[in-house]
């Protein structure tokens, strides 16, 4: 982060957020984290005995996209499929006492509600569990969804697609959010799982982490700061977006973007990682809520890249908030200061040497 403006605008869209209003579309989840100690190796067979201590259930997917835009204090609906059974209904809950709109929620009695259930003893991962049906849903879903997400557009100032390739997001409702979003003027962001990322064409701007823009270009890998570019370029040829957003873990996010000469690189956040579940939902919700805020791509990454350096510095899937991003911004702002500060001292006893001699 080397604008010295950023933090003085940042706080401006931060005050504009309750201003704006999204729509996120796509895979809805419940996450379930069950806690508890290892102390002891099952006879049964080697994997170690989780004596449960609490459990908790959080919204997950686009559900978790949708509580970060609401929690940094945007408006915002969600769209997607639920279950007719407990674990959808508890999500339906979830999502109104939040204070999310629920209006593009449609309940398909023959598809299960996915749930993922993650079992955390010492503040480590010992195993998740998957609850979901792969197969794409029903035509009468489907297009009972593709109705609701049309109609919820008309009132949002952007759209955040989030695909985990459950079913929610088919390729005709892609094409027809991409569309209508173009008429209204509003953009498009993604967050991606598909393989081949033509699937996204028309959308505005698309956030992959490396790994999955390496299997969207055939297996290509991306060492250095050259491929990421060269990489960019080509997925901006394949979907005809305006930038791409390539999430590179300890390297800090890269920003690619439609007629620039040279990326955007940003460097992640030095903070100790106890968990990224969920980072990914944080940085397209608070890209998104940036954008919504009228802020420029380029400080709207800035801000998603602090988020993210907020959130995996926590175990579970924890929304970012205003308070939370605001804190980290005046912790940077701090952290300038200072070493401003060690930079003129240094300086000034380096003047005071030359001069004696």
């Amino acid at each position: 982060m080397n604008d010295d403006g950023f933090i003085v605008r940042a706080f401006g869209y931060i005050g504009r957020f309750p201003s704006c209003r999204l729509l996120v579309v796509g895979d809805i989840m419940l996450d379930e984290y069950v806690w508890g100690d290892v102390k002891r190796i099952s006879p049964e067979a080697p994997v170690p005995v989780v004596a449960v201590i609490r459990d908790t259930r959080t919204l997950g997917g686009a559900a978790n996209v949708a509580l970060n835009v609401a929690s940094l204090g945007a408006g915002v609906d969600v769209a997607g499929l639920v279950g007719s059974d407990p674990a959808g209904r508890e999500i339906t809950r979830m999502l109104r006492t939040r204070g999310i709109g629920v209006a593009g929620l449609v309940v398909d009695p023959d598809r299960p509600t996915t749930v993922k259930t993650r079992v955390i003893a010492h503040q480590q991962q010992v195993v998740r569990v998957d609850r979901e049906k792969e197969e794409a849903p029903a035509d009468k879903a489907r297009n009972a969804l593709k109705t609701r997400v049309l109609a919820a557009l008309d009132r949002a100032d952007g759209v955040v697609l989030s695909d985990y390739r459950k079913g929610a997001l088919s390729r005709e409702l892609v094409e027809e959010v991409a569309a209508a979003a173009k008429r209204r003027g509003v953009f498009v962001a993604v967050d991606p799982k598909q393989t081949d990322f033509a699937y996204y064409r028309g959308c505005t701007v698309i956030t992959p982490n490396k790994a999955e823009a390496e299997v969207a270009l055939g297996g290509r890998e991306l060492t250095g700061d050259l491929e990421i570019w060269k990489g960019g370029k080509a997925l901006l040829r394949k979907t005809g977006a305006d930038a791409i957003l390539m999430t590179r873990g300890e390297e800090g996010m890269s920003l690619v973007e439609r007629g620039r000469r040279t990326f955007f690189h940003i460097p992640a956040q030095g903070r100790q990682v106890f968990d990224v579940t969920g980072a990914g939902d944080t940085v397209i919700g608070t890209l998104a809520t940036g954008l919504g805020a009228g802020a420029p791509l380029r400080d709207a990454a800035l801000l998603a890249n602090v988020a993210a350096g907020v959130v995996v510095g926590e175990v579970g899937t924890a929304p970012i908030t205003a308070e939370k991003l605001s804190l980290a911004l005046r912790m940077r702002e701090k952290e300038r200061e200072a070493a401003r500060e060690e930079t003129g001292d240094a300086t000034r006893v380096g003047r005071r040497e030359s001069s004696s001699r």
